[in-house]
């Protein structure tokens, strides 16, 4: 208030003794306070008196350094206790030291708080220069020994709940994202993250930590399969595996949700690969021929894909969620896509030993199938007994599939995947075959039928109803099949005359696969000398096949080329051109005749008015008699009233006359003849024309001769 007044003396006199009091006074007040306590920070003055003191020195200098004496005092004895380097200061004895600070507040709010203000704080200061002093100490103690991990979380969660128990006592509380009293709303300094930010860098002995416990675990799901969860159609080891993710989620999300919880959420993605690789497609199982119970192992092999796609919609939960914990800026590193790809890959794994299961339990039909003797068979029966056996075969263990597998996505994969399996397994064992006659291809050829029926009804067994299958299977067994049928036709058609056999393959086989064909032959029981002759043969048939073809485009591209000439084109003319009379136009009852306007274009059927002979006999010639000519001088083309008419600029071919126009008869001339002969309207329509262009050429050759005098 006296700022502006500091220039007259006796103002500033009195400012000056002014602060000079006040400092006299802040100095009196911190004596007091300093002889209230003794030097192990005990009471023993007049806690009044310090009281009044300390309002004579509120909002000076002197409020700071009564706050600091006090301070020093009572954390003295906390630094002599837990000195660096003691067994007591070590991580393992963390909560000692909040034991002790709680000792101490106790203790102020009893004795010491009367001594102070209340807008002082003293006891929220006190405890936030405890934690300053408390975060130096670990920081140092962890940066100069070993750390044990479960020492290490057990300090960081003392840690953490000490915190947030300091902000309760204090009254501290976050709204819309800052920290503020509760009672008066005034901001305030949260404690959280006071001392636990002292752990952060070494959070990575914690994660270290987690990631062996987890390896561990894996190895002992795979030397220790266990038993299964008939609960959740899972094994056993996969719900024992996630429990554990979730507990160590829990107490990350206790201990940080910082850069820890981003790289814990990589060590789940990394122990879910892990596991799928080292644990699911290790328990799969090997089935063969000689398996004794193959459909326990195919149930063992649907549980495995079941597992798989357990442990991925669990991925995809705890992605979501650690997302939801971790600090925005880290939510771009939490991703589980390799373990999601890693466990897909196990289930398409456990869906191939699903299908190889059932190509074991068929083998036995189909060596039957290459051992038969095809070359013998005499006549086309029924379906053959090995046929029956692969349907048995098909029919068990898609019972069981249907079934064991969860979902019904990977049922139908279960079903494509076979029927490729099996087509691809009957033409093996076709093509094994020793030799197979004409009869014997019949037979095997009403097998085949056979098959499809039976694959065709795989997606169906189990069910419900006989729905029809799926589109897309039905196309799967249509084309293994087919190939199959194409095979053994094939094989129906005799060796002589070879030119037979080979156009009868190509017909089947547009791409003659020359192994395709070698099976052929050999199972038609030609000599593997006699195959170099028939390949020949096959060979030509290419060629021809080729030369044709190159035959018929060539023959196309000069039809295209001869409809391309044959376009009537239009006919321009930079000439004046007179009116001429209407040769389409309709009779107006009031005029006989009626003048046109010429505007430079004319519909394509109209005639040619003015041509070099060459035009004329070019015209001639595409048209090729004037009756087809006269087809193209249709009068429905032009509006009533009015036509259209334009003229073609030639090259000038004969000079001096630069326009071409020359006195002789012209083909239009002959086409008007025979026009006239066929209709006296195109007749009259033809004799305008002439007489119109008569006189257009009179008139060009009146001004070509002015043109010429000197």
């Amino acid at each position: 208030g006296f700022a502006e007044h500091m220039g007259v003396r006796a103002i500033a006199r009195l400012d000056d003794e002014a602060a000079g009091l006040q400092r006299s006074l802040g100095s009196m007040a911190f004596q007091e306070v300093q002889r209230g306590f003794d030097a192990q920070g005990l009471l023993v003055g007049d806690a009044e008196l310090m009281h009044q003191a300390c309002l004579c020195c509120a909002g000076t200098e002197e409020q700071t350094r009564v706050k600091d004496l006090y301070c020093e005092l009572q954390l003295r004895a906390y630094v002599a206790i837990f000195q660096i380097g003691d067994d007591v200061s070590q991580l393992e004895n963390v909560s000692r030291r909040y034991a002790w600070l709680r000792r101490i507040l106790r203790n102020y709010a009893e004795e010491h708080a009367p001594a102070f203000p209340d807008a002082w704080r003293m006891g929220e200061e006190l405890s936030r220069r405890f934690a300053h002093t408390t975060r130096d100490h670990l920081s140092e103690t962890m940066a100069t020994r070993d750390i044990d991990v479960g020492h290490l979380t057990a300090a960081l969660a003392d840690t953490l709940a000490f915190e947030a128990q300091c902000d309760k006592k204090f009254g501290i509380v976050r709204r819309n994202g800052a920290a503020v009293y509760e009672s008066s709303g005034a901001p305030a300094e949260s404690f959280v993250g006071s001392v636990s930010c002292a752990f952060e860098p070494y959070m990575a002995v914690f994660i270290s930590g987690e990631q062996a416990k987890f390896e561990a675990l894996v190895r002992r799901f795979r030397s220790e399969p266990g038993d299964d969860d008939p609960s959740l159609n899972v094994l056993a080891s996969s719900t024992d595996l996630l429990y554990q993710f979730r507990e160590s989620l829990r107490q990350c999300a206790a201990l940080s949700t910082g850069q820890a919880m981003a790289d814990l959420a990589q060590v789940f993605g990394q122990s879910l690969s892990n596991y799928a690789r080292s644990v699911l497609v290790h328990a799969l199982p090997r089935i063969s021929s000689t398996t004794t119970a193959p459909l326990d192992a195919l149930r063992r092999a649907c549980l495995v894909a079941n597992t798989a796609d357990y442990c991925a919609s669990a991925a995809a939960q705890l992605e979501q969620k650690i997302i939801e914990k971790v600090d925005g800026p880290l939510r771009e590193q939490v991703t589980f896509a390799a373990s999601r790809e890693a466990l897909l890959s196990a289930i398409n794994s456990s869906i191939g030993a699903l299908v190889g299961g059932v190509d074991a339990m068929c083998a036995p039909a189909l060596a039957a199938l290459t051992d038969a003797p095809w070359h013998d068979v005499q006549t086309v029966g029924d379906q053959s007994e090995y046929v029956l056996l692969i349907a048995s075969a098909i029919e068990a263990a898609t019972s069981v599939a249907r079934v064991s597998l969860s979902g019904p996505r990977y049922f139908r994969s279960y079903c494509d995947k076979l029927a490729s399996r099996i087509s691809e397994r009957y033409m093996t064992a076709i093509v094994q075959c020793k030799r197979i006659s004409e009869i014997g291809a019949e037979q095997l050829l009403l097998d085949a039928q056979a098959l499809k029926s039976v694959l065709l009804r795989v997606p169906s067994i189990g069910a419900d109803d006989d729905a029809q299958p799926p589109p897309t299977y039905a196309r799967i067994v249509a084309q293994g099949v087919g190939r199959i049928e194409a095979l053994l036709k094939a094989i129906l058609v005799p060796t002589d005359p070879a030119d037979a056999l080979v156009g009868r393959f190509l017909l089947l086989f547009p791409a003659a696969p020359r192994d395709v064909f070698r099976h052929v032959l050999s199972l038609k029981g030609v000599k593997p000398a006699d195959h170099p002759a028939y390949l020949r043969v096959l060979q030509a048939h290419q060629r021809q096949t080729q030369l044709d073809k190159q035959s018929e485009v060539d023959k196309q591209s000069e039809v295209d080329k001869k409809d391309q000439l044959d376009k009537p084109s239009q006919i321009t003319s930079d000439v004046p051109v007179a009116a001429v009379p209407s040769a389409y136009a309709t009779p107006d009852p009031r005029s006989s005749s009626m003048p046109v306007h010429v505007t430079g274009r004319a519909p394509a059927s109209a005639p040619l008015v003015s041509r070099t002979s060459a035009g004329r006999a070019n015209e001639h010639s595409r048209f090729g008699s004037t009756a087809e000519h006269s087809a193209h001088l249709s009068p429905s083309t032009h509006h009533a009233g009015q036509s259209q008419t334009t003229f073609q600029s030639t090259t000038y071919a004969n000079m001096p006359d630069p326009l071409g126009i020359t006195s002789g008869p012209s083909a239009s001339n002959e086409q008007c003849s025979d026009i006239d002969a066929q209709s006296p309207v195109l007749a009259s329509l033809a004799a305008n024309a002439t007489a119109t262009r008569t006189k257009i050429n009179e008139n060009l050759r009146k001004f070509m001769s002015t043109m010429r005098r000197p």
